[in-house]
Parts: C-alpha cells; structure tokens; sequence
C-alpha cells in the first residue's frame, strides 16, 4: 500500500476481522453507538493484505447529539468506538475459544442460533433454502438482538464501575488497532501509545500518525497536483463577521488542468482545472493560521484528486480534510464567518496532519 495523506480526523484504522464481526453478529450494537453518539460508522478502506480497514465516523442526519458539519471527531466519540470494538473483539475469543489474537473470519452465514448469541456458523456444502434461512432468522432476531444488547451493556457497566488501575492495565496489554493482546510491543516515542509491531507497521503505511491520538511522526507529503499556486490578498476596509476591527485575508489557489500522477487514483486520467477563494481575519490569529496553511499548501495536503462531495464528478481537485471559509457569511451552514470557534478547529485539523507553529 502506498504511503497517502488525506486521511481525515474522521478515521478510525481497526482490524479486519472486528470490522466484519461488527457488520455481521454486531449489527445491533453498531446501531447503539449511532443513537447514543449521534455517528455512523462505515468502512471506507480496506487494507490490501487485509488487516487492517479505515472505519469513518460520520454525523447521522437530523440527529440531535450529531456535531458540527465541519468539526472534527471528537475524542470522546472515537473512545466510544474503541470500546465498542474492545468488546467485539472480546467476544470474538468467548465464541472461538482460542488465544485473543488476530485470525481472519471463516465463510459463515447470518443464521442465528436459538440460544440468541448470534454465533457465526461455518457453510457446509449443502445450504437450507432461502425460505428456511427468512424462517429461522426472523424467530430467533429478537431474541438475539436482546443477547448483543445485553452483552454491549454489560461490558460498558463493567468498564465503568471497574477499578481505573484495571482499566490502565487493559490499554496496556491490548491493541487498539487488532484489539488483541500486544504482541512485540512497539510504543510511540511522543505519545507513548502501544501497539504489535506488525499492527503499527501496516498503519503508518496508510498514514504516519498515531491512531489513538492522531500525532503525526514525521512529515506528511500530500498528493495534491503540484502545479497549484496560492496567492494571498489583504483589504483592510473588509471586516469579516465575528473579527470587527481587523481587515480581510483572502487566499486565492488557482489549478490549471493536468494529468493525475502516479500517486493519484487514476494514473493519466485528465483532471480539470479548478480555482478556490477562501477568508481569513487579518488579526495576529489568522495570520497564525495562514503561516500553517502556507506550510500545508507547500506539504500539497490542502487538496486532493477524488470525488467531489458536492457534485458527485469523479477525477476532480477536492478539498483534503482541511477546511476553509470560502464566504464572507453566512456562518458554519454556510462556510462562513461569523463561527467563533474556526480558527481552533482548523489549527488543530493542521496540527493532526503534523503542522504546528513549534
């Protein structure tokens, strides 16, 4: 796999075989997390041996605990879905019965078993017809839906209402990328975090940053078309809503059309030119943050190659999980000012991708 920026403060890296266990047995306890934290949770990429697969967190719709469009995951929310993958992962070892390491899911059917424990069977080469498999399903759904609420509760009650030096001693001894017990234990210099080995050397593949904490070890190289300017305005008669008595900062980035690089999607691929305009506060913090996004502009983590979230045009430059204020109003609905909280959480999108004022 190659080394790729863009992964966004959204992603959670997880080990395969918990992912398809979530998705199959644990389907009710992913739909929990979505009520109780207001968050879907999708997978976006797999691992090409495997092992590892990139989970998004994403606000459901109308929900009432869902954050801000453009704000980042909190930590909150992503401990949340560590837990949850914790506990999937310790059922994963009850029902197979052997070590609490990572081991690939064997072909299995959705049946469910009259005991509500919603084990995964092994497919035998003869199958039950389609209308059997809809019979035994719907008679034993309820009750096994009941049995993974029951489970998911009891492990949150037990995590909670456990002794703190218990909890410290399980962080410890697990991974919190295959959820298993640390085999060959790596840990993280600035962090201090730990993991297997082969478990951190598959995530540093899809991007060098901790996946509990996000720190970036090293420096990020994007893969945003290298032909790009960024020119920046000021017009001290502008005041942005939010930020009176300072001027306007206007970042123009202008792209000409081009051909995707090896590094891209789709090598050869003509993409279209493109031009963005976005707002900053002429005040001693936004001139702050401009330093950072020049920084990120040179690092070509700024934009991508990809599908527009908008349109839906497939090879099109693409923001890269830096936002930007491209209006003047309007507020955060409307990428705008006043949002009084921007300049923080943009600081720390480029602090997650390694760019900081130290």
């Amino acid at each position: 796999m190659s080394v790729r920026a863009g992964q966004g403060s959204d992603e959670v890296l997880v080990s395969q075989a918990v992912w398809d266990y979530l998705a199959a047995a644990g389907r009710p306890w992913l739909l929990d997390f979505q009520h109780k934290q207001g968050m879907n949770a999708g997978i976006v990429r797999r691992g090409e041996s495997g092992g590892c697969c990139a989970v998004r967190l994403q606000p459901v719709p109308g929900a009432r605990l869902a954050a801000v469009a453009d704000a980042p995951v909190s930590s909150e929310t992503r401990k949340a879905f560590i837990d949850l993958c914790r506990c999937a992962r310790k059922e994963m070892s009850k029902q197979d019965g052997g070590p609490k390491r990572k081991r690939a899911l064997l072909p299995c059917t959705g049946v469910l078993q009259p005991n509500g424990e919603g084990t995964l069977l092994q497919l035998s080469p003869q199958l039950p017809s389609r209308r059997s498999q809809r019979q035994q399903q719907q008679k034993f759904r309820k009750a096994a839906d009941e049995e993974a609420f029951s489970v998911l509760h009891e492990a949150a009650h037990r995590k909670d209402c456990g002794a703190t030096s218990h909890g410290e001693a399980d962080d410890n001894s697990s991974c919190s990328i295959c959820m298993g017990d640390v085999v060959d234990k790596t840990t993280l210099e600035k962090c201090g975090h730990s993991f297997c080995r082969c478990c951190l050397d598959q995530a540093f593949k899809v991007k060098r940053a901790c996946p509990v904490c996000r720190l970036v070890y090293g420096q990020l190289i994007g893969n945003q078309p290298a032909n790009g300017t960024m020119i920046v305005e000021r017009d001290p008669t502008l005041q942005l809503p939010g930020h009176e008595g300072y001027g306007c900062i206007s970042i123009i980035y202008s792209f000409p059309p081009g051909f995707q690089a090896p590094e891209h999607p789709n090598p050869g691929v003509r993409y279209p030119g493109t031009d963005r305009l976005a707002y900053l506060p002429d005040s001693p913090e936004g001139n702050r943050v401009l330093g950072l996004l020049r920084r990120a502009f040179e690092q070509r983590l700024t934009f991508t190659i990809g599908t527009s979230m908008t349109t839906g045009l497939q090879n099109v430059i693409t923001w890269n999980d830096i936002h930007h204020k491209t209006s003047i109003w309007g507020g955060p609905r409307c990428f705008g000012y006043p949002d009084p909280t921007y300049l923080v959480r943009v600081t720390e999108e480029l602090r997650e991708k390694g760019i900081t004022a130290e």
